[in-house]
């Protein structure tokens, strides 16, 4: 039987599993060892002592992708080395995941790997949403319209008037 999602290549990306906030650490390891390797990141806002800052995490936590040969590659180093913990498997096989979801993510990626998840979230006019950052953190309001990629209007009752509001989307969430 042929697997459906063989490219013709002999070469494959599969998922691999790594140690608690050791993603980079398994990249960057891997990499030395001459693996192709691609691990998507995305910027996530946190607020820490009352500062906003913006760091880059792993789109998938504690994996990464690893493009392999069928036959005649080694891949025991995969399960040695330092934050890895192996591949991702399925009873004694491991899935290929399909080169057209690895493509599809990296044209979003800009050149550093870094996929921007603004506006991929599709709010609807009149959809309630919370207020989770800056200083109208903790009103609810009702999604308007997007203003640009990273930009949102919402209406918001403030002092018995409905105001609308311009926010950064990172913002607000669905309530």
């Amino acid at each position: 039987m042929i697997d459906p999602h063989y490219n013709g290549t002999g070469r494959n990306w599969h998922a691999v599993f790594c140690k608690p906030r050791q993603d980079a650490v398994a990249e960057t390891n891997l990499l030395h060892q001459g693996f192709e390797i691609f691990r998507p990141k995305t910027p996530v806002a946190r607020v820490r002592r009352g500062q906003r800052r913006v760091a880059l995490e792993s789109m998938f936590p504690r994996y990464l992708f690893v493009r392999l040969c069928s036959h005649g590659e080694d891949w025991t180093p995969i399960r040695s080395t330092r934050g890895a913990i192996g591949l991702v498997r399925l009873g004694i096989e491991s899935p290929v995941v399909p080169d057209s979801v690895i493509e599809s993510l990296r044209r979003r990626c800009n050149d550093d790997g870094v996929i921007n998840l603004a506006g991929a979230i599709d709010y609807q006019p009149d959809d309630l949403v919370d207020i989770i950052d800056g200083p109208l953190r903790g009103y609810r309001a009702l999604f308007k319209a997007r203003t640009g990629e990273e930009r949102v209007v919402v209406l918001l009752q403030l002092l018995k008037h409905e105001r609308k509001i311009e926010l950064p989307d990172t913002s607000i969430r669905r309530a």
